[in-house]
Order: C-alpha cells, then sequence, then structure tokens
C-alpha cells in the first residue's frame, strides 16, 4: 500500500476508443519504485481499488479527472505531489495529494483510535498496523 509515495513521473493517455470503458488514464511512477495507474470509466466497478505485488489501480470518476490532472500540473520542487492506496479496516482509500503533515498531536492521537475521518488519521494508522507500508522518509 503506497503511503504518501511522492510522484517522480506520470503519463496521461487521452483517447477515444472502442475497447474499454474509460477514455483517460494517468500512469505514476513512484519515489518507491511501486507504480499506480489511475483510470477514470464512465462508472468505477465496485473494486475500485486493486493492488498487485508494487503496482496499484485506482478507479475514480470522470469527472474526478480534470481535478487530478490540474494537481499534478501544479507540482514544483516546493510542491510535490504524493500518491495513497489504502484498504484499511475495510474503508479504502485512494488519492493524490500535496504532502500532508503526518506529525501527532493529542487530539490527533485520539481521533486515531477511534474510525479515521481524515486522510492523515488513515496513513498514521496503516503506518502502525503494517510496517512494511511506512511513508517513505523526506
Amino acid at each position: 500500500m503506497p503511503l504518501q509515495d511522492k510522484v517522480v513521473k506520470y503519463s496521461v493517455y487521452v483517447a477515444h476508443n472502442d475497447f474499454v470503458d474509460f477514455q483517460r488514464v494517468i500512469d505514476l511512477r513512484l519515489e518507491s519504485g511501486a507504480t499506480a495507474t489511475i483510470a477514470f470509466p464512465t462508472t468505477p466497478p465496485d473494486d475500485w481499488l486493486q493492488f498487485s505485488g508494487s503496482h496499484t489501480t485506482l478507479y475514480m470518476a470522470e469527472d474526478e479527472f480534470a481535478d487530478v490532472c490540474r494537481l499534478l500540473h501544479a507540482e514544483t520542487p516546493l510542491l510535490p505531489i504524493f500518491f495513497t492506496a489504502l484498504n484499511l479496516v475495510g474503508i479504502r482509500v485512494g488519492a493524490v495529494h500535496t504532502e500532508l503533515d503526518l506529525s501527532e498531536s493529542a487530539s490527533l492521537a485520539r481521533a486515531d483510535e477511534e474510525k479515521p475521518q481524515t486522510l492523515q488519521q488513515f496513513i498514521r494508522r496503516a503506518s502502525t498496523q503494517h510496517p512494511n507500508a511506512q511513508p517513505p522518509v523526506t
């Protein structure tokens, strides 16, 4: 599970074709060496987050494509972009985001004991429950 794994390279595919339900795809290469594919079908499948070795496939809604592209294009050395994909306590999360503040405060630590409500809480919970899926050290 990629936890706040920095995007080091990406490619965008936009096409019209007869063989798949999705016409927009973003492929990511991550700092850890893992890869991810984000596909934007008309109707995402029920199994919208899939893990296969070091590759993750995330299906997002068609209308999210522009937001993800805009975030990737905004990347600069001062604003790196990250990918996170989790399946934790039966709750799945897939996200493209800027760096998250994962520092713990007393109030956040208490909130993490309950059902996670934010991406930061999910990442902190995953870091303790899945030690081999630690966020990369920056």
